[in-house]
């Protein structure tokens, strides 16, 4: 597979950095430390110590300090796929499920950026 048809598999090319450590709850409900790296209007991409299955059924909060104080904003989400790049863990591309109103502000003020 050549590097551009790489690229061609995350969820949407209009992305934007944004790196803040969140926490994923898989299926079972276990919780895993993950991080962040980009976001657009239909998914994210982030990195991790696990590898996770596509079409795997997820959720990742991530606190975002809003005004004077912190708030957890939930994403529900399906993985994509997840693959190992290097020392960062496994960079694993999310596709949201469903999008509330607020975490659209969200994701607008950041992609505005």
């Amino acid at each position: 597979m050549s590097y551009s048809s790489f690229q061609h598999t995350s969820v949407d090319q209009n992305r934007r950095s944004w790196h803040k450590k969140s926490q994923l709850v898989d299926s079972t409900g276990r919780k895993y430390t993950v991080f962040t790296h980009d976001i657009s209007m239909t998914g994210m991409s982030l990195f991790a110590d696990k590898q996770y299955k596509s079409g795997q059924l997820c959720n990742v909060e991530v606190p975002v300090f809003v005004g004077s104080g912190l708030r957890h904003y939930r994403f529900d989400c399906r993985v994509i796929f997840s693959s190992l790049c290097g020392m960062r863990g496994f960079r694993t591309n999310l596709e949201f499920l469903e999008v509330p109103p607020e975490n659209k502000t969200l994701i607008q003020s950041v992609m505005a950026r």
